[in-house]
C-alpha cells in the first residue's frame, strides 16, 4: 500500500484539518515529482474528497477510477479550523497535548470518532492492501501506519509525514519516500 501526502497549502501557521484548500504547487508538477516512487503496479486508488487530494490523485492516476473516499478526510478541527495556531487559546492546545489521541475539538471531532472512521476504511481491506494507493492527509496516515504496524496510535504521532511524501506499507514495515525540494 502507498500512502501520499498532498502537497503544500497556502495556508502556512493555520489550523485547516477538513477546510477544502488548495495546494500552492500545480498538480500536475507534484505527480511528476513522485510518480517514480511507485514499484508496483498501483490496482486501486482512494482519495480524501478535500481537494488538495483529489486533484493530485487525479494528475497521478489519469487510467485508474479513484475512489473518493470521504472515510480518508482528515481530523475535523471544529472552531479551530482556519485559525492561525497562535491564536486558539494555549490552554486548548495544552489539553490536546495531554491527550493526543482522546480529545474533542471544540465543535469538531472527537480523536475517537477519527480513530473509528479511519479504522472503518482500513478494516475494509481485510489482508489485501499491495495494489492499493492512498491519497490523503498527515493525519490519516499516520493512524494508517499505527493501524498496519499494528502498533500504538501514540507511537506514531510523531513520525515525520512531510507534504509530498510516499510511504510504501508492507508487512509491518514501512519505506519513507521523499521528493528532491527543489530551489
Amino acid at each position: 500500500m502507498y500512502l501520499i501526502r498532498h502537497d503544500q497549502v497556502a495556508l502556512a501557521g493555520v489550523c485547516y484539518g477538513q477546510s477544502d484548500v488548495d495546494s500552492t504547487i500545480p498538480y500536475a508538477h507534484s505527480a511528476q515529482k513522485i510518480k517514480s516512487f511507485f514499484k508496483q503496479n498501483v490496482k486501486r486508488v482512494y482519495s480524501s474528497p478535500l481537494k488538495r487530494c483529489s486533484l493530485l490523485a487525479e494528475q497521478l492516476f489519469t487510467e485508474i477510477p479513484i475512489n473518493y473516499e470521504p472515510l480518508l478526510k482528515e481530523v475535523n478541527f471544529g472552531q479551530w479550523e482556519q485559525q492561525s495556531w497562535s491564536g486558539i487559546p494555549r490552554q486548548q492546545i495544552d489539553d490536546w497535548a495531554q491527550n493526543p489521541t482522546n480529545f474533542q475539538f471544540p465543535e469538531g471531532e472527537h480523536l475517537a470518532q477519527f480513530y473509528q472512521r479511519v479504522e472503518s476504511f482500513w478494516g475494509g481491506f481485510g489482508d489485501n492492501h499491495e495494489d492499493v494507493c492512498v491519497v490523503t492527509h498527515a493525519g490519516v496516515i499516520r493512524l494508517l501506519l499505527s493501524l498496519g504496524l499494528s502498533c500504538p496510535w501514540h507511537d506514531c504521532l510523531s513520525l515525520p509525514v512531510p507534504f509530498l511524501s510516499v510511504i510504501e506499507l508492507n508487512h509491518q514495515s514501512f519505506i519513507p519516500h521523499y521528493p528532491t525540494i527543489e530551489e
